[in-house]
Parts: C-alpha cells; sequence; structure tokens
C-alpha cells in the first residue's frame, strides 16, 4: 500500500508524520469500513483529511485557522 502525505502550513514534518500514523491506527471506519476517517482534528487545531488519490490514500495535514487563534 502507498500513502501520499500533503504537509501544509508549515506544520513539522515530524508531528504531520505521527498526526497521519494517529488516523491509521483507528483503521478504515468510513464508508463501510473502506476508508479512513475524512476528517480528523485536534484541539491544537491540527487536521488532517484523507481522500483517494490515484488508488491509494492521500492524507492532507493543515491547521484550522479559526482553531489556531482561538476563534469559533
Amino acid at each position: 500500500m502507498k500513502i501520499h502525505i500533503d504537509i501544509r502550513d508549515d506544520i513539522d514534518p515530524e508531528v504531520a508524520v505521527r498526526r497521519v500514523a494517529n488516523v491509521i491506527s483507528d483503521d478504515r471506519i468510513s464508508r463501510n469500513n473502506t476508508l479512513y476517517c475524512y476528517l480528523t482534528t485536534w484541539t491544537d487545531g491540527i487536521c488532517v483529511s484523507v481522500r483517494d488519490y490515484r488508488k491509494s490514500d492521500c492524507f492532507v495535514v493543515w491547521k484550522d485557522k479559526n482553531k489556531e487563534n482561538g476563534s469559533m
């Protein structure tokens, strides 16, 4: 299996990889247990969204600007 990790918003790569590992460790739970959770968020504003990408999984790690600034 191949995975792609798209790290955005100057997130430290080590942090991004750990967050992706957390999502993977929770296993495939969406769409009848065939996809990883579409969106996982943490209280520090870091989010991981997942999408199919050329027959592999693509994890996008980004910051929720609203949570980062303490608003919402």
